[in-house]
């Protein structure tokens, strides 16, 4: 996958990576890692590690969950992530456009020339007030990270799981200089824990239940012949052939998160079995 003067060696990405992986899997086979999303400043939240296993595949992940700040990842965690030699993107989310401008600000100054970009986290604005996400504020929020980084930095915009409106958002990235799209991020929902005088958890779905969306909002992005950026495919990639799967419906690589989440080095072990056991996975993303 080509990402403006960056080639990535393989189409397995992983997401949300934890700060300290494990050690023992192969994760310098990896076509690139992308951080957990983190703020500007940390986000205190109800959950320190609020994640559910809904069921054997399917994660919730709660809203009101803690979110890191960006200058304690870059602090006491990228160092460790960088070690791995591959391309390190660094996720971000804002409420607004001067919160991305302000981020990115920030990684320019501190880490610019050691990471290989961003990963522009896009979700619904979390005001109580009904606004709409629009084409605009995604291309102003890309556009406000990318003349902060510059020309060079590799920009993926991380879309919503929205596939009669992912077009649309697209094409404000587009417009605002993004490098890449990645489809999707999380679905909402509700989890009822088993106990029943416990409050319901609201939040968004990863894994297997998300995976047919986020195929479909593949499938909607690389069959829009407006739309020229390369595409990640993430959520549910459990196996090679979830990987083959979202290359069939257009996307150039995968992100692995929840099921690096389940099964600690995952991602690494599929990106071997991408480039040697599968030759069909293989000539699909060398293609």
């Amino acid at each position: 996958m080509q990402l403006g003067t960056l080639t990535l060696q393989s189409p397995v990405c992983l997401a949300a990576a934890p700060w300290q992986l494990p050690t023992g899997p192969a994760y310098e086979r990896l076509g690139a890692i992308f951080t957990r999303t983190v703020t500007m400043e940390p986000k205190p939240g109800l959950y320190e590690e609020g994640i559910w296993q809904v069921n054997e595949q399917t994660l919730l992940n709660a809203t009101n969950m803690r979110t890191e700040s960006a200058e304690i990842l870059v602090q006491e965690h990228l160092a460790h992530l960088l070690s791995y030699g591959v391309p390190v993107f660094i996720s971000i989310t804002a409420p607004g456009i001067p919160g991305f401008r302000k981020i990115a600000r920030f990684l320019a100054r501190e880490v610019g020339r050691q990471i290989a970009g961003v990963e522009v986290y896009i979700t619904q604005p979390d005001t109580g007030k009904g606004e709409e996400l629009t084409a605009k504020f995604v291309r102003d929020a890309t556009q406000a990270v990318r003349n902060e980084l510059g020309p060079e930095a590799a920009i993926i915009v991380k879309l919503p799981p929205w596939p009669e409106h992912i077009r649309g958002l697209a094409l404000g990235a587009q417009e605002g200089g993004a490098t890449a799209l990645a489809a999707t991020n999380l679905l909402k929902a509700l989890h009822l824990p088993e106990d029943a005088t416990a409050s319901p958890v609201a939040g968004g779905l990863s894994g297997e239940a998300l995976r047919p969306v986020a195929l479909r909002c593949v499938w909607e992005l690389a069959h829009d012949e407006r739309i020229t950026l390369p595409i990640f495919g993430t959520g549910g990639v459990f196996t090679a052939a979830h990987v083959t799967d979202y290359l069939r419906c257009g996307a150039n690589a995968v992100q692995v998160a929840s099921g690096e989440w389940l099964e600690p080095g995952l991602s690494a072990r599929l990106a071997m079995e991408c480039d040697h056991t599968h030759p069909k996975t293989a000539s699909a993303w060398k293609s």
